[in-house]
């Protein structure tokens, strides 16, 4: 009794794809992240990228890119698919990436020998560079709004599981994204307190970089250097975090604070964001990013009131001579979750198209 619906929902799920295909190249996108994957099939609409299917996997319960895609995949997608792209929380260098937070060697030429199509494999803020440009007003959240130069560069970076950063330049009406490695770049302290905070995680690490601040963990790190080694505070109530994830604790830290039910969590978060406008100015200068600055990631749309209120944006600014230059770049966060995946999807359709172009 049930194979006839079952069939019925196939054929539907065939024929949606056979449009999709029609329409323009049926290409695979993916998000590689340290926690999750996210993964789509994806075409063009009215020259909007559009996702013909989605789904987010967790990273580390599959032991590598390839079982997720395995299980990702059906038969019928394989014939239509005519490209892939994948951004990944990782530095890519000739096609291949020891992702930083998992235990997996990826490679470009493999993956596409597996799944039968071109790929292209870059890093993850690349990706979501990529997608700048399809980003409208209600996915974006304004810390300042600034005077975008025309032709300026952009910087993203993007504090979750990890720090990443890259930059892209307008060349001949699009955008050139380049990946970078800022997030493992030195941690440079600018106060006292912050002199502290590198001493004790220098103990810890030895070196101390930015991703070690301004990720996940990070946040947890400030806490716990803040003086709750183990445990913390929220509502009167004691917390272990033992059996809990970085990222559990994380949470728990910035929603204590936003719910300021926790004093030393409301310090944390305050100096964690302190600490994120500092470094997103600096990108802006490394990159003179006139063209604005983009909060990626899965911390910055969590964190909006407290990065709307007053110390990132400070923090931004506070670059001596420059601080008029910085006063006229705007910076944004990226409310889309998504918009890893649509920069991939739009990697990968260009890749489709420049096939079908030889």
């Amino acid at each position: 009794m049930d194979a006839a619906p079952g069939a019925q929902r196939a054929a539907t799920r065939s024929a949606r794809l056979s449009r999709a295909g029609a329409r323009s190249p049926l290409v695979l996108a993916g998000d590689v992240g340290g926690t999750k994957t996210d993964l789509a099939l994806a075409c063009l609409l009215r020259g909007r990228v559009a996702f013909v299917r989605r789904e987010r996997l967790p990273s580390g319960r599959h032991a590598s890119l390839e079982a997720i895609l395995d299980r990702f995949l059906r038969r019928d997608e394989h014939r239509l698919l005519r490209a892939a792209a994948f951004g990944i929380a990782g530095p890519v260098i000739e096609g291949r990436c020891k992702t930083t937070n998992l235990p997996w060697l990826v490679d470009e030429a493999a993956l596409g020998k597996r799944i039968g199509v071109p790929v292209r494999l870059m890093n993850d803020l690349e990706a979501t560079a990529h997608a700048v440009p399809l980003l409208g007003a209600r996915d974006l959240a304004v810390l300042n709004k600034g005077r975008a130069a025309p032709h300026g560069a952009i910087a993203v970076i993007a504090a979750g599981t990890g720090f990443g950063a890259a930059f892209a330049v307008p060349w001949e009406g699009r955008l050139i994204a380049c990946p970078t490695e800022a997030g493992h770049a030195a941690f440079a302290p600018r106060t006292g307190g912050e002199i502290e905070l590198f001493r004790f995680l220098a103990a810890r690490h030895g070196h101390v970089s930015v991703e070690r601040l301004l990720s996940g963990a990070g946040l947890v790190a400030i806490h716990e250097f803040l003086g709750t080694a183990g445990s913390w505070n929220e509502s009167g109530a004691r917390r272990r975090r033992g059996g809990r994830t970085k990222a559990d604790a994380a949470a728990a830290v910035s929603a204590a604070a936003l719910r300021r039910s926790s004093p030393r969590a409301v310090e944390a978060l305050q100096l964690f964001v302190s600490i994120y406008g500092a470094e997103a100015g600096g990108l802006a200068l490394r990159y003179l990013a006139t063209g604005g600055v983009y909060l990626g990631g899965g911390i910055a749309p969590k964190i909006l009131p407290a990065l709307l209120s007053g110390p990132f944006m400070e923090a931004f600014l506070d670059k001596g001579r420059f601080r008029p230059l910085l006063a006229a770049v705007p910076v944004k966060v990226i409310l889309d979750e998504r918009a890893a995946l649509r920069g991939a999807a739009r990697a990968a359709l260009d890749l489709a198209t420049a096939r079908a172009e030889d």
